[in-house]
């Protein structure tokens, strides 16, 4: 489930060099895009029209793909870019696909003071938590499997597929609170009542039915739980409800059970392919990040157990061979619970890496990782995140772009926020510089004849699955960084 197979297109382009001050108006494309996305991605479809964004769109007539257009879409195999077709929004929104997006409108917001972008995200979002729920789970028509359709005004029809499962974190907590603080409560109790299998002991399944209770267990990915407790932790500082409290001390509990005697590793699962014998350690960074985000928000003895859980998680990690010299393999993103990929003396046990360029359905680049380990860096300023981040940067620095495989727009998104995180955490130029030039790559890669990006360079429609958003997030903080003014914005790729 982990491994991606991409079709090859044989090519790879030489990134010219670019000066630190780019010619290029980032500000300008970022607007271009979000006035896009305004007038022409909206729900103007079927009986009810809502402020909802569409998730896929046809680039040219700037509308939902339809007729000859929708079946070409629909043609593209998993093994040709590494999106799994029942993952696919095709035909309504999906806004946790659309979180960048509405981080953009809110900084566009702040930057230019026209408040028609940060209305349209507030509109957006307030109409999805209103009337996008289970009315008996309280779960969201969003995340990895479901949308809503704006045709029937329902679940977009994914072969009977009703299953809730995060996508990526979801960071927007306090904007949803102030626009539909009694929603985003129920979401937050549905999650506990609707999504935890064993709420004596915490095990849990990433997939939950969101129309019915309908809970699993045993694929208790901790990213997931991270995505919970977060969720968690916000639905109490705003009610002050013991229940949240229980539900964040039962989840955390139940990971420090699962950690393996030897290595303390948290492994991936304990489903029976692999019966707990497999860590994924970008899943555990993930949560240590949530973990410490949470603390924040709780009484200080909770706060106190969740920061040593997320120190126990970074022991580990750090613990990890990775390779980050320039033409090694990269960051570790599976091995062996037990001895980390060290190898035992006898066997020599699995183990994957990232890449620089290419990622699917299961797999990481690089870039994200480190990206990861700059959040981490933030919460806990350690030199070994710090030297990751740096030593991921420097594998990107003058390096080519290659499409041996294909490359989603977030991709590049994903390069060019990593050397931003470079850039200010070392003051070194190079970065800055190298940021322009991946930009300045991208801009015509992605947006060569419309407004909105490409869904990846072997496509020419648009879909927010492969993350536009985050492409465009990275030049408005680009554009940000080299005119010396604020935006608030998060990275969520993880």
């Amino acid at each position: 489930m982990r491994h991606t197979v991409l079709i090859a297109v044989a090519l790879s382009i030489v990134v010219p060099a670019y000066a630190q001050q780019s010619e290029t108006d980032y500000l300008s494309v970022v607007r271009a895009y979000a006035d896009a996305m305004l007038e022409h991605a909206r729900d103007n479809y079927g009986e009810v029209h809502s402020p909802l964004f569409a998730a896929a769109l046809d680039r040219q007539g700037l509308c939902l793909l339809e007729g000859d257009g929708l079946q070409e879409v629909l043609n593209i195999e998993r093994a040709d870019w590494g999106i799994r077709p029942h993952d696919r929004t095709l035909s309504g929104a999906n806004p946790m696909h659309d979180q960048n997006l509405y981080q953009v409108l809110f900084a566009l917001t702040s930057i230019t003071d026209e408040k028609r972008y940060a209305d349209a995200a507030n509109d957006a979002l307030a109409w999805f938590l209103q009337h996008c729920q289970g009315q008996e789970t309280g779960l969201l028509a969003w995340g990895e499997h479901i949308g809503w359709d704006f045709r029937t005004e329902t679940l977009i029809d994914k072969q009977a597929r009703v299953t809730h499962e995060f996508f990526r974190p979801w960071v927007l907590w306090e904007r949803c609170y102030d626009l539909a603080p009694k929603e985003s409560q129920a979401f937050a109790l549905g999650l506990w009542n609707h999504q935890i299998g064993d709420q004596a002991t915490g095990n849990f399944s990433r997939h939950a039915n969101y129309e019915r209770h309908g809970p699993g267990a045993n694929s208790e990915y901790p990213r997931h739980g991270g995505f919970y407790i977060a969720t968690w932790a916000h639905a109490y500082k705003h009610s002050q409800d013991p229940v949240f409290l229980k539900a964040i001390r039962t989840l955390v509990h139940y990971f420090e059970s699962r950690r393996h005697p030897e290595s303390h590793a948290i492994p991936s699962e304990s489903a029976e392919r692999s019966k707990g014998t497999i860590v994924w350690p970008p899943s555990n960074l993930s949560l240590a990040i949530d973990l410490q985000n949470a603390a924040g928000l709780l009484p200080n003895d909770d706060a106190e157990e969740l920061r040593q859980c997320a120190r126990d998680i970074d022991k580990v990690f750090l613990a990890l061979p990775h390779e980050l010299s320039p033409g090694r393999r990269g960051f570790v993103t599976r091995t062996d619970t037990k001895t980390l990929g060290r190898g035992d003396g006898e066997n020599e046990p699995q183990i994957a890496f990232t890449r620089l360029w290419a990622t699917g359905y299961g797999d990481y680049t690089d870039a994200q990782i480190a990206n990861m380990c700059a959040l981490r860096y933030d919460q806990v300023k350690s030199d070994r995140y710090r030297k990751l981040i740096v030593d991921t940067a420097n594998r990107y620095l003058g390096a080519e772009l290659s499409l041996e495989f294909p490359v989603y727009p977030g991709t590049f998104g994903d390069v060019i926020w990593l050397m931003l995180n470079a850039h200010q955490i070392t003051g070194d130029e190079k970065y800055l510089g190298d940021a322009h030039r991946f930009a300045e790559s991208a801009i015509p890669l992605f947006l060569d004849d419309a407004p909105i990006p490409k869904a990846a360079t072997n496509a020419s429609h648009y879909e927010a699955i492969t993350s536009a958003d985050t492409l465009m997030m990275a030049l408005l903080r680009l554009w940000v960084v080299e005119n010396h003014a604020a935006a608030d914005l998060v990275y969520s790729d993880r």
